[in-house]
C-alpha cells in the first residue's frame, strides 16, 4: 500500500508537505502519527498557533481525502502563516503559486521557477520540503528534462548529505529512485531506494516499508524474483511492528509486488492467491484519510489478478475483472503510470489473443505502446515492443514483427550497458562491504581487548606477588613510619594554617582591588553619563516639539472634521480625517524617536549584559557624535564647531554589545571635541574646530575614524595613552580610565583594534576596527 501512495506522490499531486524545522534527529512518533487523529484534532482546536502547528502536521501525513481537501487546508494555512509572520510563509506562498501553474497547465516554465524558488526558501530556512522537492520533479518530467530532473536531484542530494537533512536526503533518493526505474536502469533505481529506506529506519517506518516494498517489485521486473520477495517479506515484517488503522489493510502493495515476483518463478497459484489476499484487503470505509485511493487500489488489484487469470489459461474468468478495472480507470481517468504501472491496455490485448480476436489484440497493444512512449516508461516500452514483435510474427506480418523486434533490440543495448550481470543493485555490495568492514573491526576490538583482559591479568598476578612481598618487611618499618607520620603531621597542620593565613589575605585584596575597579569603571560611566546630560536634553526637546505641534493641529483639525461632518461634507471629513491620521502618524514617529533617544541613555548607564546583537553602527556614531556635541554645548554656550560626516552606504550590521561600544564611541568624541575647544581657546588666528566622522568597511572589518583638528600629540603620550590612569587633562577634569576601558572593550571584549594616529600642531585620528562578523 505505501508502494502505491509513494508513486502517487510523484505522478499526480505529492502528499507531502514541509514539516517543522528540521532537527538533526527527525521524531518516529511525529512522522508516524495517525492522520485521521489529526483531523479530529483539529476539529477541537480555536488558537491560530495551535491549529497551524496541526495544519502542517496533517500535510506532512497526508491527512486530507482529495485533492479538493488539500486544496481547503491550504486556504487555512497560507492565512495563518501571514497573519503570525511566519519566516516560512513566503516559501508557502511560492510552491501554491507553482502547484497552481502547474495544475492550469498553461505556464510551465513559470510553475517550474516558483517551485525552484520556494524550495531555496525552505532550504534557507532549513525546513524539510519533500513535497516541493516531488512538484519540481514532476514539472520537470512534464518539461521532457530528464536530464535537468536527474542532476537538480543529484546536486540537491548532495546538499542534503552535507547539512545533515536526513527527511530530504531520504525523498532525494525515492525520486531518483523512481528516475532511474523509469529509464530503465534498476540497478541505480533499487540502490536509491535501498538506501531511502536506510534513512528511514530511524524515524518513519511507514516509508522504511514503502521503499523495501518498492525495491522488492523492481526486483521481480528486473527478473530477479528471488531478491523481489526478499525485500518484500522485509517490508512486511517492518509493517507488522506499527500499529494498524481501522479498516485498512497497509499489505496491498507488498501483495502485488510477490504475485509479480511468484509470475517470474511461474508458480501460478501462489501469484493468485496473493492477488486474492490484495483484493480481500482492500478498504471500504470512505471517511478516512487513505479513501481516495481505494478505486485505485480496486482498479490495479483487479487487473493484476485477470493477468494471473491469463497466465494459468482461465480467459473466462478474467473478462468480468478487466470490465470492472476498466470501469474504474475511465470514471477516474486513470493513466499507465498514475499507479504502479496500470497495465489494463496490455492485460487487454493479452485477454483478446487468447480468444483469438487479432484485430482488437494489435489495437490494444498499440494504445498500450502509445501510453509507454508518452509516459517514457523505458521498460515498459521494452516489454511491449518484444510483446509487438511477437505478436506480428504470430500473425505472419513479418515485417512489421521485425521492425518492432529492431527498436527492442536498440533499446535493449541501450539498457544492457547500465545493468549488472547478475541482477543485483551495487548498493547491495557496497551494503555488504560496510557490513563485513563492520564485523572485522568488531573482531578486531575483540581481540585487542581479549589481550588486554591477559594483560591486566598478568599485572595483576605480579601485583599481588608484589604485595606479598612488601608484607613481610612491612613489620620491620611500621614503627618507623607511625613515627613520621606523627611528624610529618605535625609540620603539614603548620603549613596548613600558614597557607591558609596567606590565601584569606589574597582573598581580600583581591576582593578589595575589584571592588576599586568597579567604583573606577562607574565613576567613569556616569561621567560620561553626565556629559550626555545635556546633549540629551536637546536631542529629546526636537521631538517633544514636533509631537506638541502636531498634537495642538490635530485638535484643531478635529475640531474642523466635526463641523464638516455636521455639515454633512463627506469629502471634507475625509480628507480631514487622513490629515488627523498622517498627524498622528508623525506624533508617533517623533515620539518613538524620543523613546529611542531615552533607552540610549538607560542602557548607557545600567551595566551592560554582554550579549551581543546586530548593530547599525553609522547610526549609533552618528547618535552618540550628536550627543557629546549637545553636551559640551550645553556647558559652553560660545563652542561651536564644524561636524563633517562620512558614513559609507550599505554598511553591514555588525554583532556587538550597542550599550559597551556606545560609551567608547561617547569617550572619543568627547575627547575629540575637548581637544579642539582647548585649541580654540589659545586664540590662534584663523584656527575653526573640526570634528570629523568616517566609517568604511576595510578587509572584512568595519573601520571608524574620528579626527580632530586639535593640538595634536607627541610620540611620547601616544605611546602611554592606553595605559590605566594617563591622563593629559587637567587635575580634577579626568580619571585616565576613558581610553583604557575603551581599548579593553573593543580589543579583549569585540576582537577588534583601536589606534591612535596623531602630530603634534595638525591633530588626532582615532582609527576603531571592529569584525563584520563578530570576534572569533
Amino acid at each position: 500500500m505505501f508502494l502505491l501512495l509513494a508513486l502517487l506522490w510523484l505522478s499526480a499531486v505529492p502528499a507531502v508537505r514541509a514539516q517543522t524545522p528540521l532537527h538533526p534527529t527527525p521524531s518516529r512518533r511525529y512522522w508516524e502519527a495517525n492522520p485521521d487523529s489529526l483531523r479530529r484534532v483539529l476539529d477541537t482546536q480555536h488558537a491560530d498557533t495551535a491549529r497551524l502547528r496541526t495544519l502542517l502536521h496533517l500535510h506532512e501525513m497526508r491527512g486530507y481525502r482529495s485533492d479538493a481537501e488539500l486544496d481547503k487546508l491550504d486556504q487555512e494555512l497560507l492565512p495563518l502563516l501571514r497573519r503570525l509572520r511566519r519566516p516560512e510563509a513566503a516559501a508557502f506562498r511560492l510552491e501554491r503559486a507553482g502547484y497552481q501553474l502547474a495544475k492550469a497547465g498553461n505556464a510551465p516554465v513559470r510553475a517550474l521557477d516558483s517551485l525552484r524558488a520556494a524550495v531555496a526558501v525552505f532550504d534557507r530556512l532549513g525546513w524539510a520540503c519533500p513535497l516541493t522537492l516531488s512538484r519540481v520533479a514532476v514539472q520537470l518530467r512534464k518539461l521532457n528534462r530528464p536530464a535537468a530532473q536527474r542532476a537538480y536531484l543529484q546536486a540537491k542530494l548532495a546538499q542534503y548529505q552535507s547539512r545533515g537533512a536526513p527527511v530530504n536526503m531520504a525523498h532525494c533518493h525515492r525520486l531518483l529512485g523512481y528516475y532511474f526505474l523509469n529509464q530503465g536502469d534498476y540497478n541505480h533505481g533499487i540502490g536509491h531506494y535501498l538506501r531511502s529506506a536506510d534513512v528511514y529506519r530511524p524515524f518513519n517506518r511507514y516509508n522504511q516499508a514503502s521503499e523495501l516494498e518498492t525495491a522488492g517489485e523492481a526486483y521481480a521486473a528486473w527478473g530477479n524474483p528471488a531478491k523481489a520477495l526478499h525485500y518484500l517479506r522485509q517490508g512486511q515484517a517492518v509493517e507488522a511492528t506499527l500499529p494498524q488503522r481501522p479498516g485498512y489493510d497497509a499489505n496491498a502493495g507488498i501483495y502485488w509486488g510477490m504475485v509479480q515476483a511468484y509470475r517470474r518463478l511461474g508458480n501460478y497459484p501462489a501469484a493468485l492467491r496473493h492477488a486474492d489476499l490484495a483484493l480481500a484487503g482492500n478498504p471500504a470505509d470512505t471517511t478516512r484519510s487513505y479513501a481516495a485511493g481505494v478505486p485505485v487500489i480496486q482498479a490495479y488489484g483487479l487487473a493484476l489478478k485477470s493477468a494471473v487469470l491469463l497466465d494459468m489459461k482461465r480467459v473466462a474468468e478474467a473478462r468480468p475483472l478487466l470490465a470492472r478495472a476498466q470501469h474504474l480507470v475511465d470514471s477516474l481517468h486513470l493513466g499507465l503510470f498514475f499507479s504502479n504501472q496500470l497495465e489494463l491496455d496490455a492485460t487487454w490485448a493479452r485477454y483478446y489473443a487468447a480468444r483469438h480476436e487479432p484485430a482488437r489484440a494489435e489495437a490494444a497493444w498499440l494504445a498500450a505502446y502509445r501510453k509507454a512512449c508518452a509516459g517514457k516508461g523505458v521498460p515498459l516500452r521494452l516489454a511491449y515492443l518484444r510483446a509487438l514483435a511477437d505478436f506480428y510474427a504470430r500473425q505472419g506480418r513479418t515485417e512489421l514483427a521485425g521492425r518492432y523486434a529492431r527498436l527492442g533490440l536498440a533499446l535493449a543495448d541501450s539498457l544492457s550497458t547500465q545493468q549488472g550481470a547478475f541482477h543485483v543493485a551495487g548498493y547491495e555490495a557496497e551494503r555488504a562491504e560496510r557490513a563485513q568492514q563492520a564485523r572485522i573491526q568488531s573482531l578486531r576490538l575483540a581481540q585487542v581487548q581479549q589481550a588486554f583482559r591477559a594483560r591486566r591479568q598478568r599485572l595483576l598476578l605480579w601485583a599481588t606477588l608484589a604485595g606479598l612481598a612488601g608484607l613481610a618487611g612491612l613489620g620491620l618499618v611500621l614503627w618507623r613510619a607511625n613515627r613520621q607520620k606523627q611528624q610529618a603531621n605535625a609540620l603539614l597542620h603548620q603549613q596548613k594554617a600558614e597557607i591558609q593565613a596567606q590565601r584569606d589575605q589574597t582573598t581580600r585584596a583581591l576582593t578589595d582591588l575589584r571592588a576599586t575597579q568597579a567604583q573606577l569603571i562607574q565613576k567613569e560611566k556616569m561621567a560620561s553619563l553626565g556629559e550626555l546630560t545635556a546633549g540629551i536634553a536637546h536631542e529629546i526637546q526636537n521631538p517633544l516639539n514636533f509631537v506638541n505641534n502636531f498634537s495642538e493641529v490635530s485638535n484643531e483639525l478635529m475640531g474642523e472634521l466635526e463641523e464638516a461632518q455636521a455639515a454633512g461634507d463627506g469629502e471634507e471629513v475625509a480628507a480631514l480625517a487622513a490629515d488627523v491620521r498622517q498627524n498622528l502618524g508623525k506624533i508617533t514617529q517623533h515620539g518613538q524617536r524620543a523613546a529611542g533617544i531615552v533607552k540610549g541613555m538607560l542602557e548607557h548607564s545600567r551595566t551592560s549584559t554582554g550579549e551581543r546583537a546586530p548593530t547599525d553602527l553609522n547610526r549609533l556614531c552618528e547618535e552618540y557624535l550628536h550627543l557629546a556635541y549637545q553636551g559640551l554645548r550645553a556647558k559652553d554656550k560660545s563652542f561651536n564647531a564644524e561636524l563633517r560626516i562620512d558614513l559609507a552606504p550599505e554598511l553591514p550590521q555588525v554583532r556587538v554589545v550597542s550599550g559597551d561600544v556606545g560609551r567608547v564611541l561617547l569617550n572619543l568624541f568627547s575627547n575629540a571635541f575637548y581637544a579642539v575647544q582647548q585649541r580654540q581657546r589659545t586664540g590662534e588666528a584663523g584656527y575653526r574646530p573640526t570634528v570629523s566622522l568616517a566609517t568604511a568597511r576595510v578587509n572584512g572589518h568595519v573601520e571608524i575614524r574620528v579626527r580632530d583638528n586639535g593640538p595634536g600629540m607627541s610620540a611620547a603620550v601616544q605611546a602611554k595613552i592606553f595605559q590605566p590612569f594617563f591622563t593629559t587633562k587637567p587635575t580634577g577634569e579626568g580619571t585616565g580610565l576613558g581610553l583604557s576601558l575603551s581599548h579593553d572593550i573593543i580589543a579583549q571584549g569585540h576582537g577588534g583594534s583601536l589606534t591612535v594616529d596623531s602630530q603634534e600642531g595638525q591633530g588626532t585620528t582615532i582609527h576603531l576596527g571592529l569584525p563584520v562578523n563578530g570576534p572569533s
